[in-house]
């Protein structure tokens, strides 16, 4: 029952509807799970690889049961799974939620059955603590998952109080957050007291308090008057428009012309729309060469708003085939103010299960049987737009912001650095749950890591910019029509020493503490 416990206390530390957040719940929810795990050659002779593995699905139930709650719901609305067969696949879903515990559990136990012989450098608890830790981050990283909520990630809670955020990333958070974990872990399991791990995680905190994150200074920033449309379209109404149904089509229309055109004495720049806000199948390649292919819905609020649009919507592709495999993008459109197309993106990372399969070439085979999956071609380049103002920025859809390397791949793959990043979503599918909380609280570690403003723009919530120090402009409520209009400043920025380098710099003070542990037994040994 300890790591099921783990697992509701490790859920606790993220965004909640019914109860405010716990800081320290992932590290204690961790800390349940690691007790229950063996170390020593002796825990391992007591407990077999199969009682530790059911260890790590307990964890998994109770971190699924209260953290994930949503997903038979979405599996209902987005999937149109019915049941109990969404329910069921909801709790199947405890079996992955967490792949890195159990690859380091496997992992750990191979290691230990070639009778490796230990070296000097894990000769010590603390050494060899630190050691486990790195690992566990590294697997963490690197093991894919459907919602990457990492055991760093609940440090969010402290901001703007994370000044090393922009240095090591949300990596380094983990590291630490592990560290203690295991040190805490092997206290309550031996009842002997190793001081490092305490005392440089105070250190670590200190350092974070003392160098508060900032946002963009007045000082040589540009000045964007945004408006962000949050038109609230329900679930019905998008499928029935998106199927070319006149009496849904016609309120979209309606709805986003009567939102986005709203009075106001400001000066409006660009309008934000989310993402597949245009229902309609759009081909960007005709829009390109001809504007009289742009929607005359987007030229008409451009033309009386005198204002660029960046809108989503669904973009054709090159393909053709009976089975609609891969034909359209999930895509992203700036629109200069007289309605001509000026770039897109098409997204990247698709959703599975939604927007696609994770079954490799079986997928065309299934897209002819499976009818309730949109089967998205994904885009292959990302795109640097830019304003009238001549403002660089970049574009991620949907879930694409909570991934640290593909925004990281994003910044630096393009030939100048974006002053802010546009995250268009739509999180409708998941109702009045977590989820919506969830994704927004995990999309702001992006802005903290590569010290960037992002335009987060959703159909049903929650839209607002988050700023660099984890701060955010006023909320919109979920499920409610709301119209923000925004002064957003930005300025050139330099990339950080994270989007520069990487894990190296957590790699770097894993070193730095190895040495200090090392030293540290080498003289009380003598």
């Amino acid at each position: 029952m300890i790591p099921l416990l783990g697992g509701l206390l490790y859920a606790t530390s993220f965004p909640m509807t019914f109860a405010p957040s716990f800081p320290l719940g992932t590290i204690l929810g961790m800390t349940c799970l690691l007790y229950s795990l063996a170390f020593t050659q002796q825990e391992m002779e007591e407990k077999s690889v199969w009682q530790e593995l059911i260890s790590v699905l307990f964890f998994s139930i109770g971190y699924n049961t209260l953290g994930y709650y949503w997903i038979p719901e979405t599996l209902k609305v987005f999937g149109d799974i019915p049941f109990p067969i969404n329910w069921l696949l909801g709790v199947f879903f405890s079996l992955i939620i967490c792949p890195h515990l159990i690859i380091f559990v496997i992992g750990h136990r191979l290691y230990k059955r070639l009778s490796i012989k230990s070296s000097f450098l894990v000769s010590s608890v603390t050494s060899r603590h630190l050691i486990y830790a790195l690992v566990l981050t590294l697997i963490e990283r690197f093991t894919p998952q459907q919602f990457p909520a990492h055991i760093g990630h609940a440090w969010l809670n402290l901001a703007p109080n994370l000044g090393l955020a922009p240095i090591f990333g949300a990596p380094v958070y983990s590291f630490m957050s592990f560290w203690l974990a295991l040190m805490i872990a092997h206290r309550l399991k031996h009842l002997v007291t190793h001081y490092f791990a305490p005392v440089a995680f105070i250190i670590f905190l200190i350092v974070n308090l003392a160098l508060p994150l900032q946002r963009t200074q007045d000082e040589g920033s540009t000045t964007h008057t945004i408006r962000l449309v949050q038109a609230n379209i329900g679930n019905f109404v998008k499928v029935n428009s998106e199927s070319g149904k006149p009496f849904a089509f016609n309120e979209v229309y309606e709805r986003y012309f009567r939102l986005s055109t709203k009075e106001t004495d400001k000066n409006i720049d660009l309008i934000f729309w989310p993402e597949t806000a245009y229902p309609r199948l759009l081909q960007s390649f005709k829009m390109e060469v001809d504007p009289r292919f742009t929607p005359p819905l987007i030229k008409e609020v451009a033309k009386k708003m005198n204002a660029e649009v960046f809108t989503g919507g669904y973009d054709k592709s090159a393909t053709e085939n009976e089975n609609d495999f891969q034909t359209e993008y999930n895509a992203a459109f700036h629109f200069s103010r007289d309605g001509k197309l000026k770039n897109k993106f098409h997204k990247m990372k698709l959703i599975p299960f939604g927007e696609g399969l994770p079954f490799g070439p079986f997928n065309e085979f299934l897209a002819g049987y499976i009818q309730n999956i949109s089967f998205f071609a994904s885009g292959d380049h990302y795109t640097l737009f830019k304003t009238s103002k001549g403002t660089p920025f970049s574009a991620a859809i949907c879930y694409e912001i909570l991934f640290s390397n593909f925004i990281k791949d994003n910044l630096n793959t393009l030939d100048q650095q974006p002053d802010f990043l546009v995250n268009l979503t739509n999180d409708s599918w998941y109702g009045r749950t977590a989820e919506p909380e969830q994704h927004l609280f995990l999309a702001k570690w992006r802005a903290l890591e590569f010290n960037i403003p992002i335009v987060r723009m959703t159909n049903t919530g929650i839209t607002s910019v988050i700023y660099q120090d984890g701060s955010e402009t006023p909320r919109s409520e979920l499920f409610e029509e709301v119209v923000q209009d925004i002064e957003l400043k930005t300025s050139t920025r330099e990339r950080t020493i994270y989007q520069e380098f990487g894990l190296f710099p957590t790699l770097v003070l894993f070193m730095i503490l190895m040495i200090i542990s090392l030293s540290i037994r080498k003289f009380t040994r003598n």
